[in-house]
């Protein structure tokens, strides 16, 4: 602990204004439910990936990225790394499709319901595994920042995630996916300048990349080789099937992909997903310069989830630290007002205007919208004051996202999938899947862990497919979309 707890919430302060100011007199209030909901869907193409990129920078890649350079050295990273980077491509062209569909929808779940035909059980469904993903958004990143501040401060870890909820509804409210987006921007510059003033300082006060180098095998000093067949299984079978169907089941990619320029959509997601991979791949260092601190006894690591402020404390003066806690408030805000925005969408349109108003005009929409927000923050709140582990919410969330992966894969490309086929797959998936995760997660069966992600995603691949191949029927007419909205 190097800060104290005055400076730790004058920290917390400084930020929430500065964010909410610039908001306030750069952004008007929304009055538009295509200009809250979409942007107007003239996202410009830079603009949308440096908000696609800051938004995927969860908790994982602020901390978890250097905990598993710590932990499992070399291996660790890359399994962490690669496949976070590859999603943004798996993505885009599931980006095209739903919006050559359904060019003026808001949600996945809208499109799932005009796809099944109105079909409730289905659409709610999935609906209900988007909201689970983006509240499970809301808890871990509200989470980190609480934790993060009480390790560097010893601010109370609860006062802090009420102020990072706090903050990021504050300023989602006033415009909602422009607030956010607008917000992104500047927040993503903040988390590269700062990364690359920080970790090549830190780099300075040690041997450089030496030090790097004799970090590479981990805390334990067995990770050396990348490529290590046990590692690839424990680690990055689970973690590539968490983090490639991630993007396909969450809202904040959905929502950017409705609202960045049609033509701009696969250069907007190539080059997001290459920005965000500066994060993780610099801030990794930081873990790889811990081991060698902890081997030289310079430092004590209790919680390897913070090695990443641990090692800047160690090593640089306090104004460093003040710097690192901004970057890293930066990019959990960035998640959360996307997640809000994200439930906005979804709670306006496939909750409100789908089941209690079909011909709500603006204004109504719109204080629907606002009004998910609020109740997504109240629950996400109640959450993550329990203070759940990070990378449990993670994992247990890459479960409910490869549920759905398949299903939603073979809805908007082939036409044969049944809506029998469709709900089964993604109800078995959940209800195998989860409970399966939670137990696996709980005890630390690292080979329950691996198991428990394959069985989620090969639920729904395994029943859409029989589904398919056994429907005699012609199938479902894509061109009936059109125009849906």
């Amino acid at each position: 602990m190097t800060l104290t707890e005055t400076e730790g919430l004058y920290l917390l302060l400084a930020f929430g204004v500065s964010m909410i100011a610039l908001v306030w007199f750069k952004t008007d209030t929304e009055q538009s439910a295509e200009g809250f909901l979409a942007a107007d869907r003239q996202l410009p193409m830079w603009q949308g990936a440096f908000s696609i990129a800051i938004s995927w920078v969860w908790a994982p890649a602020l901390f978890i990225c250097s905990m598993q350079a710590y932990t499992l050295g070399l291996p660790g990273i890359f399994w962490f790394t690669a496949p976070n980077i590859v999603c943004f491509f798996v993505f885009a062209p599931i980006a095209i499709r739903l919006r050559r569909l359904m060019p003026m929808g808001y949600t996945l779940p809208q499109f799932i319901h005009e796809r099944f035909e109105g079909n409730k059980p289905i659409h709610l469904l999935f609906l209900a595994g988007f909201f689970l993903t983006m509240v499970a958004a809301l808890v871990a990143n509200a989470y980190a920042g609480g934790i993060l501040l009480n390790q560097v401060s010893g601010v109370d870890v609860q006062t802090a995630i009420v102020s990072m909820f706090v903050i990021a509804l504050a300023y989602s409210l006033i415009s909602g996916l422009k607030a956010s987006v607008f917000t992104d921007v500047i927040q993503m510059v903040l988390v590269l300048g700062l990364a690359f003033i920080i970790v090549p300082w830190c780099l300075s006060e040690v041997e450089g990349f030496k030090t790097v180098s004799r970090g590479l095998v981990g805390i334990e000093g067995i990770h050396g080789n990348f490529m290590d067949p046990r590692i690839a299984w424990i680690m990055g079978v689970p973690m590539t099937i968490a983090l490639i169907t991630g993007p396909v089941a969450d809202q904040m990619f959905i929502q950017r992909a409705m609202a960045v320029k049609f033509k701009d959509i696969v250069k907007t997601f190539v080059y997001g997903g290459l920005i965000f991979g500066l994060v993780p791949i610099c801030l990794s260092l930081l873990g790889f310069i811990g081991v060698e601190l902890v081997n030289e006894g310079r430092i004590v690591v209790d919680n390897p989830e913070m090695i990443g402020p641990i090692v800047i404390g160690a090593l640089l003066p306090k104004s460093a630290l003040y710097a690192f806690v901004f970057m890293a408030f930066s990019g959990l805000c960035s998640t959360l007002d996307s997640a809000f925005c994200g439930i906005s969408a979804l709670g306006g349109v496939d909750i409100y205007q789908r089941y209690f108003r079909p011909n709500a005009k603006d204004k109504r929409l719109l204080r629907a919208s606002r009004f998910f927000m609020i109740g997504s923050a109240v629950a996400g709140l109640g959450i993550a004051l329990l203070e759940p582990s990070m990378l449990w919410t993670f994992m247990i969330t890459g479960s409910i996202t490869a549920a759905l992966f398949f299903p939603i894969a073979f809805a908007l490309f082939w036409k044969k999938v049944t809506k029998r086929g469709i709900f089964w797959a993604v109800l078995l998936s959940l209800l195998i899947g989860i409970p399966y995760s939670i137990d696996a997660n709980i005890s630390g069966d690292a080979d329950k862990i691996a198991y428990a992600a394959i069985i989620s995603v090969g639920i729904g691949l395994l029943v859409c497919l029989v589904s398919g191949f056994t429907n005699k029927n012609e199938g479902f007419d894509f061109d009936k979309l059109g125009n849906s909205s």
